[in-house]
């Protein structure tokens, strides 16, 4: 989730960090859910690190191919047979809602079809208009996760190192609860030192691998497009500073990047494609980095 942000942004990223999934396409919480631990299926291991969240109507297959991403997710757990090949699909049980034990039964028969091979927790159950749970509702429900016998990401929450999580954490070594990897959010300036600061400090506060399944630039405080304070230029060298430094650390295994809509006030300069579909040249510097040449690839 963020850096150096102020109690503005940590405002606004509860109300309105999910205003935006996605203004390019529907976004679903299909009630199907997911972890004993089966071991990695090789190919799972060699996935890159660069995925894409989102996209989950209209053409959204061929924006996945124009971004060339090695995995996907959409903050639902539903697999889509017409997804493109080579494209690792990541579920998530996005909230408290729905029944439980169907969603483990289905996470389960995935799993022995060898279609996934990590399951997300909750979608930032401390945003009130997010999951919106207690940390007793996440523990009550975390060891339905478990029995699905997948590696298994924290719940993402607002605050990546906030009162929540640490105190999900410490009941979760209390009870002998299983966390695999810290899931991370960040919406903070254009300042890349300060992303990759926070993700230090989240690393250093859990001693667990990171997975940031949102992260952009944001501008909380624009109310039009035209009112955003950062300039596609200033988000494109924020991205160009930040994907190197996250390929090279180690404690990172998976990012991606959160692509606003241009029609969105505070996420405008963040967005990867245009209205018409096209990548912007910001979209065309995160398609070129560590592509999937496999993508769509058929034998």
């Amino acid at each position: 989730m963020k850096n150096i942000i102020g109690m503005i942004f940590v405002c606004a990223v509860i109300f309105t960090s999910c205003e935006r999934k996605f203004d390019l396409g529907e976004f679903n919480y299909e009630e199907i859910e997911a972890p004993v631990i089966a071991p990695l299926n090789p190919d799972a291991e060699a996935t890159g690190k660069r995925g894409m969240g989102g996209y989950t109507n209209g053409d959204w297959q061929a924006l996945y191919l124009k971004l060339k991403p090695h995995w996907y997710y959409n903050w639902g757990s539903t697999w889509v047979d017409d997804k493109p090949s080579n494209l690792e699909f990541v579920p998530m049980k996005w909230g408290k809602w729905g029944d439980i034990d169907v969603f483990v039964a289905n996470m389960k028969v995935l799993k022995e079809a060898g279609k996934i091979h990590y399951l997300l927790g909750f979608n930032e159950p401390d945003g009130v208009e997010q999951a919106n749970m207690t940390v007793d509702q996440a523990i009550a429900l975390w060891p339905k996760l478990e029995e699905v016998g997948l590696p298994l990401g924290s719940p993402a929450c607002v605050n990546p190192t906030g009162t929540w999580i640490t105190e999900f954490m410490q009941k979760a070594s209390e009870k002998g609860l299983r966390v695999d990897f810290m899931t991370v959010h960040w919406y903070g300036g254009a300042s890349a030192s300060s992303f990759i600061s926070r993700l230090y400090d989240t690393y250093n506060q859990f001693g667990k691998p990171i997975w940031v399944t949102e992260f952009a630039p944001a501008d909380w405080t624009a109310a039009t497009p035209a009112d955003n304070k950062f300039t596609p230029a200033q988000v494109l060298n924020f991205m160009k500073e930040a994907l190197p430094q996250l390929e090279a650390l180690d404690f990172v295994h998976r990012y991606t990047w959160f692509a606003f809509s241009q029609t969105s006030a505070v996420g405008t300069s963040s967005a990867l494609f245009d209205a018409d579909r096209n990548l912007t040249p910001l979209g065309e510097y995160y398609a070129s980095f560590k592509p999937n040449f496999n993508i769509g690839v058929t034998n």
